[in-house]
C-alpha cells in the first residue's frame, strides 16, 4: 500500500497540530482566573523595610519601621516603635512566619520587648490577608486584615475580636 502524503504535506499537518494545541493551552491559560501564590512566595511581597504611621483608633497616630527578611522558607520582622510622649520606652517585636501546607495557612509567632506574644494563623486571598489569633500572652483574641494597596503600600485594619465587632487600630505602611 502506498502513501499518498508526502514529507512535507506530513510536516504542514504536525505545525498546524502544534499551533492548535499551543492556542487551546493559551486560550485556557488567559481564561482560567489568577490563583493567589502559595507558600512563602505570597509572602515575599514584605521584604524589605516599611514606614508605617498608624495606632489605636481615636488617639494620636505614632510612627513606626518595619523590616522584612526572607530566610529560606521563614519571613522575619521586626517592628520598631520609638518612644513618644505617650510612650516612655520604645517597643520593639520581633515575630517568624512560615507557610503549613497541611492546613494552607501561615503561622505567625511573635514576641516584645514588652513581655507580649503571640500565635495566629494568616490566610491570603488576593490582595487581603486575614490574621486570626490562636493564643495571645493577654488571653484576648483577636484578628488583623491586610490589604495589599499597591507593591509599595498596604493597610492594616486590628480587631479585638475573632469575628464580628468595630474595628480598633488602623495602620498604613509605605516601602521604603
Amino acid at each position: 500500500m502506498q502513501r499518498n502524503d508526502s514529507p512535507r504535506k506530513r510536516h504542514i499537518v504536525k505545525i498546524a497540530a502544534l499551533i492548535a494545541v499551543t492556542s487551546a493551552s493559551l486560550a485556557l491559560t488567559f481564561a482560567l482566573p489568577a490563583r493567589a501564590a502559595t507558600g512563602m512566595s505570597g509572602m515575599q511581597y514584605y521584604v524589605g523595610t516599611w514606614s508605617c504611621t498608624g495606632g489605636t483608633i481615636g488617639k494620636k497616630p505614632t510612627q513606626a519601621t518595619l523590616t522584612y527578611v526572607m530566610n529560606g522558607d521563614v519571613l522575619q520582622q521586626w517592628l520598631r516603635v520609638p518612644h513618644s510622649q505617650t510612650m516612655k520606652v520604645p517597643y520593639v517585636q520581633s515575630s517568624s512566619m512560615t507557610y503549613d501546607s497541611k492546613n494552607d495557612r501561615y503561622v505567625d509567632t511573635g514576641v516584645a520587648n514588652d513581655g507580649s506574644w503571640f500565635v495566629n494563623y494568616t490566610t491570603l486571598s488576593g490582595n487581603t490577608e486575614t490574621s486570626v489569633d490562636h493564643a495571645v500572652s493577654s488571653g484576648k483574641l483577636g484578628r488583623g486584615v491586610t490589604v495589599r494597596t499597591s507593591s509599595t503600600a498596604f493597610s492594616y485594619t486590628g480587631y479585638p475580636t475573632t469575628s464580628g465587632g468595630k474595628a480598633d487600630f488602623k495602620a498604613t505602611c509605605q516601602k521604603s
